[in-house]
C-alpha cells in the first residue's frame, strides 16, 4: 500500500517503497535524466573547485609567526615620540618658525575635539558613572599631561595609524582592582589576556569605544601602555603573541625598548624620530645611507638632525660641485651619499655581464642629487649623479642599452643639440602620469642623459633637459646661490613646495565625485598654503657636528645667505 500521494512521495522522498521509485525513474524522459546527469557533473566540478580554492588560500594566507595579527613588529617602530609633557606637544608644534603660516593652534587643536577621542571619553564617563569609579570630567586630559613614550607604524595605506603609548601616571594605578572587577561583566570592557612581568601577573584589557573601534591597555604599578587596535598584540586565535609580550614587558617595567633602534634626544622636552623605512617610504633599498631624521624641541626651539648609515671609505667629497649641476627653481632638494656599489647586482641582472659596468659605478662621486620641481609630479623627480674625473669609455653604449632594456628608449636629441649630449627618452602611457598641455592622454617621458661627467634621469624630459640646459651653461643653477657656496644638504622652498602641494592634491581628488574633499580642500588647506608661502623664504640646511648618537645637527638659513 503506497504511504501517500505521488506528488508528495517524489517531493519527500521518505516512506516510498522500491518499486514506486522505480517507477518514477524509468517515467523520467532520458533527455532529463541526461540533463540531471550533467548538472550532477556540474555541481561536482564547482565543489572541487571550491576545495581547491580553499586549500590555496589557507596555504597562502599569512601565518603568524611571532608578529601580530596585523603583521606589526612591535620591537621595530617606524616612529618614535619621547615627551616630558605630552599634552604641551600641540603648543610647541604650531610655535615652530619653520610651520608659520601652515600650522597654527586652531589647526593643532582641532583634535581635542576628535571623534576617537571624545568617543574614549564618553565611554570613560559610562564606566564611572555605572560602575562608580573616581574617574574625573576631564580625566583623559590629566592622562596626556606628563611624560609618554609614542611608538607608531604604518598600516597598509600608508598612514600612522598603529600607535603604542606608554605613559607613567599614578592616577592610573589606584584603577587596577578596580578594572579587573568591571571587566568580568561590562559590555565595553573584557579581558584579553595575561602576561608575567617581573614575577607579577598583568592583565590585557580591551576597551569598544563605538563605532567598531577597539583599544587595548595594560597597566602595572604607574607605568601603563595603551595600544590603538588589540591586535597589534593578539595573533589569529586572539592570543599574545611572544613579540609582544616581551615589549609591553619592558615598557611596563619603566625601560626603553625602542631607544637603541630610534635614539631619541634623552634631554629634549619633545623628541621625535622617524626611522629609515618611513622616512623613505619603503624605498631604503635605493636610499642605504639615509639611516634617520630627528626633530628635538628644546630650549624654546626645534632642532633637526639627520642620521647617516656610515660608509667605507667615509664621504668627504664637496658637495658644492653637485649644486652647480642642479637647475635653479627646485621646490626641495637632497644632495646625501650614495652607495653606487649596492646597484651592481640589479644592473647584472638588467644588462647581463656588462665589463662596463664596475668601472661607471667606481667613477661615480659618492654625492648625488634628487630634486623636485613645481611644474612636474612628486613621482617625476630629477636625479643628477657625476663622476670624479673623466667618464669611462663604455659609459655611454651601458647607459643607452640601460635605457632601451628599462623602457625601449630610443636615442634623441638635446635640448640646444650642443653635440656633446646623449640622450634617451621613451613615452610611457600612465593614468598617474603628466597631463599634457593639449589635453591628451597622460603619459611619463622619461629620459636618461649623460653630459660630459654627469648622469641624469626624470621620468619627466623637462626636467633633465633642463639640467643639461644648466651643463652647457645656458641656465642658471641652484649652486648659484649664496647659501649653497658651503655644505648644503638639504634646501626647500616653501613658496615652490606649496604650488606642487597643491597640484598634486588636485590631481589625486576625483574630478566629477566626493565633491566634499574638493570643497575642503579649497577652504581649508589652499589658505593655509598661501600663507606658509607668504611667511616662508626658501631656506637650506647646513651640516653640523655629529653627535654621539650619530644625528648630525642641521642648521636651517635662508637660501640667500652665505654660510658663516
Amino acid at each position: 500500500m503506497a504511504t501517500g500521494s505521488p506528488d508528495l512521495a517524489q517531493a519527500s522522498g521518505y516512506g516510498v517503497p522500491c518499486w514506486w521509485r522505480q517507477m518514477l525513474k524509468l517515467s523520467l524522459p532520458i533527455a532529463l535524466r541526461q540533463r540531471r546527469t550533467g548538472f550532477y557533473l556540474l555541481l561536482g566540478l564547482l565543489a572541487s573547485l571550491l576545495v581547491f580554492g580553499a586549500y590555496r588560500y589557507w596555504h597562502r594566507a599569512p601565518h603568524y609567526k611571532g608578529v601580530s595579527r596585523l603583521q606589526v613588529d612591535l620591537r621595530q617602530p617606524e616612529m618614535l615620540l619621547v615627551t616630558r609633557n605630552l599634552s604641551a606637544l600641540p603648543k610647541d608644534i604650531a610655535a615652530a618658525p619653520l610651520l608659520a603660516g601652515l600650522v597654527d593652534e586652531q589647526l593643532v587643536f582641532h583634535y581635542e575635539e576628535d571623534e576617537a577621542r571624545l568617543s574614549i571619553e564618553g565611554s570613560l564617563r559610562r564606566l564611572a558613572y555605572e560602575h562608580k569609579l573616581g574617574i574625573e570630567d576631564r580625566f583623559l586630559s590629566t592622562l596626556l599631561a606628563g611624560p609618554a613614550e609614542i611608538g607608531f607604524w604604518r598600516s597598509g595605506k600608508g598612514r600612522p595609524e598603529h600607535v603604542v603609548v606608554r605613559l607613567e601616571r599614578g592616577v592610573l594605578a589606584r584603577l587596577t582592582e578596580a578594572l579587573a572587577r568591571i571587566a568580568l561583566d561590562d559590555r565595553q570592557l573584557k579581558q584579553a589576556g595575561k602576561f608575567s612581568v617581573g614575577g607579577d601577573e598583568v592583565t590585557l584589557y580591551t576597551l569598544d569605544y563605538g563605532g567598531g573601534r577597539t583599544l587595548a591597555f595594560a597597566g602595572r604599578g604607574d607605568n601603563w601602555v595603551f595600544l590603538s587596535d588589540p591586535a597589534l598584540a593578539l595573533d589569529i586565535e586572539g592570543k599574545l603573541t611572544a613579540d609582544a609580550e616581551v615589549v609591553l614587558g619592558d615598557l611596563l617595567r619603566g625601560s626603553q625598548p625602542w631607544q637603541a633602534k630610534l635614539p631619541a634626544s634623552t634631554t629634549a622636552q619633545h623628541s621625535f624620530v622617524v626611522g629609515q623605512r618611513a622616512l623613505t617610504m619603503g624605498y631604503e633599498h635605493f636610499l642605504p645611507t639615509l639611516a634617520g631624521l630627528r626633530f628635538d624641541h628644546e630650549g624654546g626651539r626645534w632642532q633637526a638632525s639627520l642620521r647617516l648609515q656610515p660608509t667605507k671609505p667615509p664621504v668627504t667629497h664637496d658637495m658644492v660641485a653637485i649644486w652647480r649641476a642642479v637647475p635653479l627653481g627646485a621646490a626641495f632638494c637632497s644632495a646625501l651619499p650614495v652607495d653606487w656599489q649596492a646597484a651592481a647586482a640589479p644592473l647584472v641582472t638588467l644588462l647581463g655581464s656588462n665589463p662596463a659596468i664596475p668601472p661607471t659605478l667606481a667613477a661615480l662621486d659618492p654625492i648625488a642629487a634628487v630634486c623636485w620641481y613645481a611644474n612636474s609630479r612628486l613621482a617625476a623627480p630629477l636625479f643628477i649623479a657625476r663622476t670624479t674625473g673623466a667618464m669611462p669609455p663604455d659609459a655611454g653604449q651601458l647607459l643607452a642599452q640601460l635605457a632601451e632594456k628599462s623602457w625601449s628608449a630610443s636615442a634623441a636629441p638635446a635640448a640646444g643639440n650642443d653635440g656633446e649630449s646623449q640622450v634617451h627618452v621613451a613615452t610611457v602611457a600612465s593614468r598617474h602620469g603628466i597631463r599634457p598641455p593639449d589635453g591628451g592622454a597622460r603619459a611619463f617621458e622619461p629620459a636618461l642623459a649623460q653630459h660630459a661627467g654627469l648622469i641624469l634621469f626624470s621620468p619627466d624630459r623637462r626636467q633633465v633637459d633642463a639640467a643639461l640646459a644648466v651643463a652647457a651653461r645656458r641656465a642658471a643653477a641652484l649652486g648659484d646661490e649664496a647659501g649653497l657656496r658651503g655644505p648644503g644638504w638639504l634646501v626647500l622652498d616653501p613658496p615652490l613646495l606649496a604650488r606642487l602641494i597643491r597640484s598634486e592634491v588636485q590631481e589625486v581628488l576625483p574630478a566629477d565625485e566626493e565633491s566634499f574633499f574638493r570643497d575642503v580642500a579649497r577652504n581649508r588647506l589652499w589658505p593655509r598654503l598661501e600663507a606658509w608661502a607668504r611667511e616662508q623664504p626658501a631656506v637650506v640646511a647646513i651640516p653640523g657636528a655629529v653627535g654621539a648618537d650619530g644625528f648630525v645637527a642641521l642648521d636651517i638659513r635662508p637660501l640667500q645667505e652665505s654660510p658663516r
